[in-house]
């Protein structure tokens, strides 16, 4: 539209000389709807003609606007004192850009072209680029920034080809792989990636715009060595602007290797707990005996009473190495899912338990509901109950209030609940939450290690289960445990 006003105009100037007819439809339809501000100046650089979009850029009125001359419009810098008007005298026709002022006295940034005619008369079009401008800074600061990131990045940042062609890689590459930016610029990617990850990168070309994650993607250094990253990856190939899929490598070499070693630890540790539990128990088991024997052949009570003491005391190192190997095992295991028993479990715990002392006087009732198959780790499972169970039975009264311990069992699709309940000497409330920590006891009266609830609440988060204690002190403790459903269809 702008360039057909310059050509009616020059056409108009040549036929008609200074004398156009700015009212003509043609030309007041063109100036009048044009979005740029338009305007006429006489060779004394007064403004003869300004269209409506120039009255709303500059804020004036047709009446102030019209007259004026058009140096007051213009900001000029404290060196410059040369009219405007006069800078334009030796150029037919030019673009600019111009510092212009408006009424209210603001600033704004225009690009003006320029049209001089032979009578020293000149005609502009301005249009406000003030925010074009900022927005361009903006866009530059931003590019500028990025750029920063870029290049003192630890991480590795690639840009992939639709090939897995290298097209830009950030400096990182050189502390990473070892390799200047010119040497990896145009290779595939495969070269510096070990033979058998390199599938997991064609996962990438799958879906547009996708986050990518690659927990441990294993790169080749320019030394051979093997370098394990954490690798994020977006393609970008369908976005004009980028072309290309964007490959964030950050180095976790050192977090792989403290992992290895810790793994190594625990074994070591693991493998140390297993063969001193093994140790310790072979000799208990003969001075076991050994007290049995003395017992039946010995009538003094006396020593007879000795003897219980030195009974108990060998069982309670006895129950805490097998605590001991409880937590071990939970601690180092994986998940095994098979089906699971309950009956079978719940009554081999209860038989290896009666023979606690005063246990025959506990009268204990299993309500067990398995008609919907329940799958979890049987280790695990037994370890809580049985830990449970032998709780129950040591901390119960016996002064004929006829103690009981209640067992109830519902297996259902997504999870079974597991009830155990007493009228035991109960937990006060303000340890409901302590007695789940590593070594607590309640009081100097508990007898145990400790270990017990800790390593039921350690199995029940290895299988992602729960428990909840309701207990009132010489009322009872009511255990209610929740545990997922692994079904094999799942």
């Amino acid at each position: 539209m702008l360039k057909q006003f310059l050509n009616w105009f020059r056409v108009g100037k040549r036929k008609f000389g200074l004398t156009v007819n700015i009212e003509s439809s043609k030309y007041k339809m063109l100036l009048n709807e044009a979005s740029d501000a338009i305007y006429l100046v006489n060779s004394k650089g007064i403004i003869t003609f300004a269209n409506p979009s120039a009255h709303l850029l500059f804020g004036y009125s047709v009446q102030e606007l019209i007259g004026r001359n058009i140096d007051s419009l213009i900001k000029y810098s404290s060196e410059s004192v040369i009219p405007f008007s006069s800078n334009l005298i030796e150029e037919k026709g030019i673009v600019i850009q111009q510092e212009f002022v408006k009424k209210d006295a603001s600033i704004f940034k225009g690009e003006m072209s320029v049209r001089l005619f032979d009578d020293g008369s000149h005609q502009a079009i301005i249009r406000d680029i003030t925010k074009g401008l900022q927005q361009q800074k903006q866009l530059l600061d931003r590019e500028r920034t990025f750029k920063t990131l870029v290049e003192n990045s630890f991480d590795i940042i690639i840009v992939l080809e639709s090939d897995f062609r290298i097209k830009f890689v950030s400096p990182a590459v050189k502390k990473m792989l070892g390799y200047e930016v010119e040497e990896v610029i145009g290779q595939k990617s495969n070269k510096f990636i070990e033979f058998r990850d390199r599938v997991s990168i064609k996962e990438l070309l799958k879906n547009p715009g996708i986050t990518y994650a690659i927990n441990d993607l294993k790169l080749i250094h320019k030394n051979s060595q093997i370098i394990h990253c954490e690798v994020n990856a977006v393609n970008f190939l369908n976005d004009s602007l980028i072309e290309g899929i964007i490959v964030n490598c950050h180095d976790i070499s050192n977090r792989i290797e403290t992992e290895n070693q810790l793994k190594n630890t625990n074994f070591e540790l693991d493998s140390f707990v297993y063969k001193v539990s093994h140790d310790l128990k072979a000799p208990l088991r003969s001075i076991l005996g050994l007290i049995n024997l003395s017992k039946s052949e010995n009538k003094d009570p006396t020593i007879n009473l000795y003897l219980d003491m030195m009974l108990r005391s060998i069982q309670s190192l006895d129950s805490f190495i097998k605590d001991l190997t409880q937590f071990s095992r939970n601690s180092r295991m994986e998940i095994v899912r098979e089906l699971i028993d309950f009956e079978k479990i719940t009554t081999e715990i209860v038989n290896n338990l009666k023979y606690q002392e005063n246990a025959g006087a506990i009268t204990v009732v299993k309500e067990i509901d398995e008609k919907i198959p329940f799958y979890s780790d049987p280790h695990r499972i037994a370890t809580i109950i049985g830990n449970l169970l032998s709780n129950a039975y040591k901390y119960h009264r016996f002064n004929g209030n006829n103690p009981y311990i209640n067992i109830k069992i519902d297996t259902s699709e997504s999870a079974v609940r597991i009830i155990i309940s007493d009228n035991g000497t109960g937990i006060p409330e303000q340890y409901h939450e302590k007695i789940f920590h590593m070594f607590f006891r309640a009081s100097e009266k508990s007898q145990g290690s400790g270990l017990g609830l800790y390593i039921v609440k350690s199995a029940l988060d290895k299988i992602h289960g729960n428990v909840t204690l309701e207990s009132v002190p010489d009322v009872g403790s009511t255990f209610t445990i929740e545990i997922p459903n692994l079904l094999i269809n799942q």
